[in-house]
């Protein structure tokens, strides 16, 4: 529950910058520049979140490698996420900030299960329906679900939209036997 309550307050203060600044692609972007160093170089973020070191410690090695590379604004977040020990919440955060992102341009992101990869057009067609249905754009992402025998399954804001074979078959025998 605890990290819930820090994305939210740190996502949204984020957010909320950006948006102050006008710059929320930018910070977007510079955020999952920066998400990306600390995947590529996981004793980096270790080094914000160890107790050894002191936060001025830690600041001093944010500035030298972030400095001229990110905004201000990315980096003061940086040295306040490192003064408040909630570096171990950047991707937790930045999750968070990419679904108010998404939810401030009128879209909501959504998984849908196919048995086999789907094309563009598929996933687009069923983009409008899934949207149609939940009254918002849906942006998709396609996974591969190998249980499935055929249709799809969409979860999107919750809610299950199920258009599997096997659904529509035991639906079907539903009505048969009623």
């Amino acid at each position: 529950m605890d990290s819930l309550t820090v994305d939210h307050t740190y996502g949204g203060a984020l957010f909320d910058v950006a948006k102050e600044r006008r710059k929320i692609t930018v910070i977007g972007e510079e955020y999952k520049a920066v998400s990306l160093v600390f995947k590529e170089n996981p004793m980096l973020k270790k080094l914000f979140i160890v107790p050894t070191l002191s936060a001025l410690e830690k600041k001093r090695v944010a500035k030298k490698i972030f400095e001229g590379r990110i905004s201000t604004e990315l980096l003061n977040y940086i040295y306040i996420l490192i003064d408040k020990r909630r570096i171990g919440a950047w991707e937790d955060i930045g999750r968070y900030y990419d679904k108010l992102v998404w939810e401030s341009d009128g879209l909501t992101k959504g998984i849908m299960y196919s048995a086999s990869p789907l094309d563009k057009d598929r996933i687009e067609a069923m983009e409008k329906k899934a949207g149609a249905a939940i009254g918002r754009k849906v942006k998709l992402e396609n996974r591969i679900d190998k249980s499935l025998i055929g249709g799809v399954r969409i979860y999107v804001e919750g809610k299950l939209i199920d258009a599997s074979v096997k659904t529509r078959l035991e639906n079907m025998k539903k009505r048969i036997r009623s």
